[in-house]
């Protein structure tokens, strides 16, 4: 075989190579690119946690999380009074000032928020009640805060009248309450048990109470509902803003 011959036969074997590791590299890409689509259309980043942040939709400190969309039961069961339409800004913004507002259900999810719902830091035995009751009436409740100034949080999980898992810290652990859920592991929260105090841990645990705090929302986006996600979907249709006759006889 003449040696001109034999040299063009490798530069076309180093050609193809080439050519078929640019193919697999754009097929990478592609794949790639696939799934991060299929990922931001449901709300979550790469790295799967929420790619909705605060800093897009201002949370609440403190706000409930209930699977159904009858916002009228919700309403009824909350025992609101003089209950009107308004959308979402509105409505969060009053229920700064001791209303509640019940956002619009969201893909079989309603969201209520308002300053008046109880914290465990005010009276732990009166959230208890007020869940249990709740759920008594609407089947299933779940229940979220977190002040991250103070790093206080809690989470509830509440079902047909009991308590399936709760936890509440506000300077000491004032409600733990069920077994951790799978959720609350793979974000590595940390729940102290009954008697813990904020004076009585060491320095080291300042952090992971503030991890606590800062993954609240998260931990809401695994067990049901994003609540940043669900606000950004549910201001584009009016919720049902009331006073609460709780509140006002507290």
């Amino acid at each position: 075989m003449p040696p001109f011959l034999a040299s063009a036969d490798w530069v076309a074997w180093i050609m193809l190579g080439l050519f078929l590791g640019i193919l697999l590299v754009a097929a990478s890409f592609w794949l790639l690119a696939r799934r991060h689509l299929a990922l931001r259309r449901n709300g979550w980043d790469a790295a799967g946690t929420s790619r909705v942040s605060e800093s897009t939709v201002a949370l609440p400190q403190c706000w409930l999380a209930i699977p159904g969309t009858n916002t009228q039961a919700i309403g009824h069961a909350l025992q609101l009074s003089n209950p009107k339409l308004c959308p979402w800004a509105e409505g969060v913004a009053a229920s700064e000032e001791g209303r509640i507002f019940i956002a619009a259900p969201v893909q079989g999810w309603t969201l209520v928020v308002g300053a008046a719902l109880p914290t465990p830091e005010e009276d732990a035995d009166l959230l208890f009640h007020f869940l249990v009751q709740l759920s008594q009436s609407l089947g299933e409740v779940q229940y979220f805060r977190h002040q991250p100034a103070l790093s206080h949080h809690a989470w509830v999980h509440a079902r047909g009248g009991h308590i399936v898992r709760a936890y509440a810290w506000a300077g000491e652990t004032l409600w733990n309450q069920g077994n951790p859920t799978p959720a609350e592991s793979r974000l590595r929260l940390r729940c102290h048990p009954y008697g813990s105090a904020l004076e009585e841990l060491p320095f080291t645990e300042l952090a992971a109470l503030a991890h606590n705090t800062e993954r609240v929302p998260a931990l809401a986006a695994r067990w049901g509902v994003d609540p940043a996600a669900h606000a950004l979907r549910a201001r584009r249709q009016p919720g049902l803003l009331g006073e609460w006759l709780a509140a006002r006889s507290a």
